[in-house]
């Protein structure tokens, strides 16, 4: 039975040299939205739950392309996690 969900010892192997600049916009930590739209509009709470809410679907739908492109690239390891 092989576990798919346990790391290969060899990923930090092939990955120990790697150059990991340029990793993009921390959109999970500042969020996408904050940076796009104007600050008044976050400052009503009421709206703010509701933006709060479509940033957290925009980070999940940014992720998800992200699993997708890695998952069927062909010039990348199916482990890579340094795709931007």
């Amino acid at each position: 039975m092989k576990l798919n969900h346990v790391k290969s010892f060899r990923l930090k192997q092939r990955h120990a040299h790697d150059m990991q600049t340029n990793l993009g916009y921390k959109y999970w930590e500042k969020g996408i939205l904050a940076r796009v739209l104007s600050f008044e509009l976050f400052s009503n709470p009421v709206q703010d739950a509701n933006y709060r809410q479509i940033e957290r679907l925009i980070t999940y739908l940014v992720n998800i392309t992200k699993q997708i492109r890695t998952q069927y690239s062909i010039a990348h390891d199916k482990d890579t996690i340094l795709i931007n």
